[in-house]
């Protein structure tokens, strides 16, 4: 049993250029490798479920939920 915590995604928390942002989401804050990113979508409930992970290291993120409008 996993003890993640489950969070909801907020888009203010970045700032910064294109390239900026783009870094803060998609590169592992340890080691510098890609992050790989799964998504499972919940259409009866509107949101996608998002775990990230980095490959190269141990390094994972919290769980995200993206609310669907």
């Amino acid at each position: 049993m996993s003890n993640k915590s489950l969070r909801v995604e907020k888009f203010e928390k970045y700032h910064g250029t294109v390239d900026e942002v783009k870094q803060q989401i998609e590169v592992c804050p340890k080691c510098g490798a890609k992050l790989t990113m799964t998504h499972l979508a919940d259409h009866d409930n509107l949101y996608i479920h998002e775990e990230v992970r980095c490959l190269e290291c141990d390094f994972e993120t919290e769980e995200t939920l993206h609310v669907l409008n």
